[in-house]
């Protein structure tokens, strides 16, 4: 019997692309509005540990209003700390964003850090963070499960680890670095120092350095110095990195680490820091995961055929024949002036669009792959990267005279995409009718 899906959906289909034509290249790659990293450390208050939740926002993604000859931009970020049904605590926090330009929305001073720090006694909560965009009236919630330790606890125990863009004593912090004014609050001071925390946890490129703070607590430790070792492990949970230092100890005192992510290939890593005595038994360890983006010496040393081929979803067929022309010697300063020219803000450190593209690629690749073809070469790998995560995905699996497909919906731009899984091995092939732009994507042909 023939699958009846066909007749239903492909009217449908055919109505939604019609009129509604892709109009420009990197519709659906937005960066992130926000991200958000937590941390836990010990504290002196009996029973209570202390939770930071640190948050970056891009302006860029704000709306900005035109108000006496300038444009402002105003927002709020809440945090609920819940345990169970029951409601432990609450903040919220407004801001205003005032530009004189509209280029300057998206200029030299591109994102916000700041966060919240609490003391709660150790347990499973569950966070909700919520920025609301006050003049466009929408929010973006996100929610997480977090663990917060007892760190009175039998020792020895170290922190979390908390990834940073920079670490600065407060006595050498400069007047005129252009992060001083991020220092000013209190969240970002932990003993003598200020931790300028990384909320995204990408690397790569402008920012290859990859810097950790954390604390390890031992106050029973009886020998002079401790050894930590610090290991880096890619996906497949192959280690790539390792070091070990010894360090004299003191109990609380702070870990700082700095990491040269140059020659890493882009994609998740996990980063692992044990504790080793004397007998060379490992004691303790924390870890945390973070992202390589592409880094130009690192695409120069890997693949740069295979990078130029990745950029099909964003790059016009002229972009990358003329990458494919370049020398040798100046690929790097190709590759970086290809990304300058799609970043949304050229004055910061983060490429955000970059940053995006390459998180979907990852997505992708961890959620679509199939044997011996990646993810992002998939037809929903394509979709995906283009449009990122669909405001809803209706699923049939199981229907009696059909074949497995699927149904992905986005509301902005206006898209309905139909995937069926033609041969039932897994691969979701995308069906007629389809945009033409999208034909091309698949084709290898740009955008």
């Amino acid at each position: 019997m023939k699958p009846n899906y066909l007749k239903a959906i492909l009217p449908v289909l055919a109505a939604v692309f019609l009129g509604h034509p892709l109009c420009e290249a990197q519709v659906g790659l937005q960066p992130r509005a926000i991200y958000v990293d937590f941390a836990t450390f010990a504290s002196d208050s009996a029973g209570y540990s202390s939770f930071r939740i640190y948050y970056q926002i891009y302006s860029s993604q704000l709306l900005y209003a035109r108000q006496r000859g300038n444009f402002v931009a105003r927002y709020s970020v809440s945090a609920v700390i819940k345990k169970g049904k029951k409601q432990i605590t609450s903040s919220e926090v407004d801001g205003i964003l005032k530009e004189e330009s509209y280029e300057a929305t998206t200029g030299q001073r591109d994102f916000v850090i700041n966060g919240f720090s609490y003391l709660l006694p150790p347990g499973k909560y569950q966070v909700t963070i919520t920025l609301r965009d006050l003049n466009a009236d929408n929010s973006v919630p996100l929610t997480a499960e977090v663990t917060i330790p007892d760190y009175q606890a039998k020792p020895p125990l170290f922190s979390s680890l908390l990834f940073a863009r920079k670490i600065v004593s407060e006595s050498a912090i400069a007047d005129d670095d252009p992060l001083s004014a991020e220092y000013i609050s209190s969240i970002f001071a932990i003993d003598t120092l200020r931790v300028l925390p990384s909320c995204s946890r990408i690397f790569g490129d402008d920012n290859n350095r990859l810097m950790i703070y954390a604390e390890y607590y031992d106050p029973t430790a009886v020998s002079e110095s401790v050894r930590f070792c610090y290991e880096i492990k890619d996906p497949k949970g192959s280690l790539v990195f390792s070091q070990t230092t010894d360090i004299p100890w003191v109990s609380g005192r702070p870990l700082i680490q700095e990491f040269d992510l140059a020659h890493f290939k882009p994609g998740p890593y996990e980063l692992i820091v044990t504790a080793i005595d004397p007998k060379e038994r490992r004691i303790a360890g924390t870890s945390g995961r973070f992202r390589v983006s592409w880094s130009a010496l690192a695409l120069v040393k890997n693949d740069f055929e295979g990078a130029l081929e990745q950029l099909r979803y964003i790059a016009a067929p002229a972009e990358i024949e003329s990458l494919k022309k370049v020398a040798e010697n100046d690929r790097a300063k190709a590759w970086n002036d290809f990304w300058k020219s799609k970043d949304p803000s050229p004055g910061t450190e983060e490429n955000e669009i970059r940053d995006e593209y390459y998180r979907r690629v990852a997505y992708a690749n961890e959620h679509y792959s199939l044997p011996g073809k990646e993810g992002w070469r998939t037809d929903a790998g394509m979709v995906y990267i283009t449009y990122g995560e669909p405001d809803e995905i209706e699923r049939h699996p199981f229907d009696i005279e059909s074949k497995p497909y699927e149904l992905w919906y986005y509301y902005n731009p206006r898209r309905t995409f139909l995937f069926v899984d033609i041969n039932g091995y897994g691969e979701y092939v995308l069906q007629y009718p389809y945009d033409g732009d999208i034909q091309k994507l698949r084709n290898g042909g740009g955008r």
